[in-house]
């Protein structure tokens, strides 16, 4: 009887061992093909349009702010990414990201949601947003601004 336990036991122990290198060569697999193989995203993208080169910078986190409607409190939820000019500007910009939240945080502030859902609010708004920028950036400028989230509420 004990010699069947213990080639049960034997068995069992080989297949846990069997099953336990598998899957750790399927994990070191996966890991290879992720790491390895896969293209890594750049956080910043380089755009060429015609002749002229574009810097591509997401903001990353969205902005809730709330907006200056006087009898209801209304909010205006936005990210954005900014074009910029050239890559020594990606570079400022990054290291002032906190002041260009500031900037657009005191902007969309002093906004109605009636300003921002006319039919040129949301441009005048980008293009109070792109001046004041540019306004702190000392060498390049942000060309443009992408909306990728743009909600009044």
């Amino acid at each position: 009887m004990s010699e069947k336990t213990g080639k049960a036991n034997q068995i069992i122990i080989t297949i846990t061992v069997c099953l336990l290198v598998f899957f750790a060569a399927v994990f070191s697999a996966t890991m290879f093909f992720i790491y390895k193989i896969m293209p890594v995203k750049e956080r910043y993208t380089k755009v060429v349009s015609g002749t002229e080169v574009k810097y591509l910078m997401p903001l990353g986190e969205e902005i809730l702010v709330n907006l200056a409607d006087p009898l209801k409190q209304k909010y205006l939820r936005l990210n954005f990414t900014l074009v910029l000019d050239t890559e020594k500007t990606q570079l400022e910009a990054e290291k002032r990201k906190a002041q260009i939240r500031d900037i657009v945080i005191s902007i969309c502030r002093s906004k109605t949601s009636e300003e921002l859902r006319e039919k040129e609010g949301n441009s005048n708004l980008r293009n109070e947003i792109i001046t004041a920028i540019n306004a702190i950036l000392p060498e390049g400028k942000v060309i443009d601004i992408f909306f990728t989230d743009f909600i009044v509420t």
